[in-house]
């Protein structure tokens, strides 16, 4: 037997505990499950939108210390910024088609996974090795990194 609309929000809000026992234990799982939810949330969100605003200020540190020219920079921007614009439409598509806890989730774990990599290419300095290899590497980086960032903003207002 599904719950109607009233003692759904009764639950949801809180403000009138269920009668029955199994509303009850429904009642705490609920509420145990809310600050995990909160954190898993927020945490997510913030990470992503940390990681997306923080390649501004690095930039001049990117070309001093890591020897990056700023031919390669400006690349760096026109990739993410071109596929970010690309990527809104494609994942408003994919929050429409699929469960858009699962889209948001692939974004935010790409995110993570392209930002390993590119902290990666720092550490071991591609460009040592060929410059060529380190700037084809940054750039295929950055440019799924901007389909990756997309998912944060048309498939986390769906519904």
């Amino acid at each position: 037997m599904a719950p109607n609309a009233s003692e759904t929000t009764a639950l949801v809000d809180g403000t009138d505990k269920p009668e029955n026992a199994e509303n009850l234990e429904n009642f705490r799982r609920l509420k145990a499950y809310q600050p995990w939810a909160f954190f898993v949330t927020f945490g997510g969100y913030f990470m992503a939108h940390f990681s997306r605003k923080c390649y501004s200020t690095v930039k001049n540190n990117m070309e001093d210390e890591a020897g990056y020219s700023p031919l390669l920079i400006s690349s760096m921007d026109s990739m993410f910024m071109g596929t970010y614009a690309i990527g809104n439409i494609v994942s408003g598509k994919l929050g429409d088609t699929f469960n858009p806890t699962t889209v948001l989730a692939i974004g935010l774990f790409g995110s993570g996974a392209c930002l390993f990599f590119m902290t990666v290419a720092i550490w071991f300095d591609f460009h040592t090795y060929s410059v060529l290899l380190g700037n084809i590497f940054i750039l295929a980086v950055y440019f799924c990194f901007g389909f990756f960032q997309s998912t944060g903003g048309p498939v986390g207002k769906c519904k």
